[in-house]
């Protein structure tokens, strides 16, 4: 039933904008894994999106795809100041946010994937606006191999063997960007983490920033690497406050730091 519900929303967000083409898609993706044979740039309640052809980068523009994501942070968007997506993919939260007085800074490791955000972010006049970072996040500053996932173009992940995979990312710790970044310490800022499985590593590599903030949350994606290792290494970092966002995704907001 929530699936169908799902699909619903998905249906009556293309239907808003008469993109049959999408609906068409959308229930190809569902049978076999493929969808528009053609490139493609598509409207939606999000904003405007170059979609690849044989991808799933039309589910990523609708407005309701992780909707429980989508809600919980549209609901809090005047607590915080500045956004932080932490495997970006498309970029798509970065340009729903990006409508609201809170910078937007977004990381992604894939080239093809950082392409697209690209030319998504000029699609919207957002160029200039938005910060976009070729790179993934993780617990130091190195060259990896990814595998990417050419349909699913959100699942690409790093290679766990370091050799075969499809490309060369380069990963960095966010406390190696934070002079570059230059976010005041003031500013109250929302993290959304969702690395494929890499967010334990990613939360060392932000330790410098973690104590140094006092106003962060995170919304992390655990259904890879599990809530206990994720909590972990936040406590041995500060104190905070967790929660469910989705079945997918907890939210961890810092209270202190330790004594």
């Amino acid at each position: 039933m929530k699936k169908a519900i799902t699909y619903l929303r998905y249906f009556i967000e293309y239907l808003k904008f008469g993109d049959i083409i999408s609906i068409y898609s959308s229930v190809k993706y569902l049978l076999n894994k493929t969808s528009h044979a053609q490139n493609r740039i598509i409207r939606t309640s999000v904003g405007t999106f170059y979609c690849r052809r044989n991808t799933n980068d039309f589910q990523f523009a609708n407005y309701y795809y992780e909707w429980g994501v989508k809600k919980f942070m549209l609901a809090r968007v005047n607590q915080f100041t500045v956004f932080i997506d932490g495997g970006a993919c498309t970029g798509d939260y970065s340009v729903l946010l990006s409508r609201y007085p809170v910078r937007c800074i977004a990381f992604e490791p894939v080239p093809e994937n950082y392409a697209t955000i690209i030319r998504n972010l000029h699609l919207n006049r957002l160029t200039g606006k938005v910060d976009a970072y070729k790179t993934g996040l993780g617990n130091k500053n190195m060259k990896a191999r990814f595998n990417f996932n050419p349909v699913n173009t959100g699942a690409s992940h790093i290679d766990s063997l370091n050799s075969n995979g499809d490309c060369e990312v380069e990963i960095c710790t966010f406390d190696s960007l934070l002079n570059e970044l230059k976010i005041d310490v003031r500013e109250k800022i929302l993290f959304k983490l969702d690395v494929e499985g890499m967010e334990p590593e990613a939360l060392e590599g932000c330790t410098q920033f973690i104590r140094q903030y006092p106003n962060i949350m995170f919304v992390m994606e655990e259904k890879h690497a599990g809530q206990d290792r994720i909590k972990t290494i936040l406590n041995k970092i500060a104190v905070f406050e967790y929660g469910i966002v989705d079945e997918f995704n907890i939210y961890a907001r810092k209270i202190t730091n330790l004594n």
